[in-house]
């Protein structure tokens, strides 16, 4: 998971499929919604936007609400395109 993602988890993450190019906002807005859960459920013992909660988000992904899977799946090709397109 990125930076972006530790960052969402401190302000209690959410999920929700995320179009390409989103606004940051809206991303944090939809990982906030559908992971902040998840985060408590599986994560809670780490702290909000470490590298633990980044590793614990991975370790449980098959675990995770499919909302929140889906976000951070979202979230991470909105990530990959925007790399593209900057290299470009």
């Amino acid at each position: 998971m990125s930076r972006v993602i530790k960052t969402l988890l401190a302000f209690g993450l959410g999920l929700a499929p995320l179009a390409a190019q989103a606004d940051p906002a809206a991303m944090r807005d939809v990982l906030k919604r559908s992971c902040t859960g998840d985060y408590f459920e599986f994560c809670g013992d780490h702290a909000p936007g470490g590298p633990e909660v980044e590793a614990c988000f991975r370790t449980n992904m098959k675990n995770l609400s499919s909302a929140c899977a889906s976000a951070i799946t979202a979230f991470k090709r909105e990530q990959k395109v925007k790399r593209v397109s900057e290299a470009n």
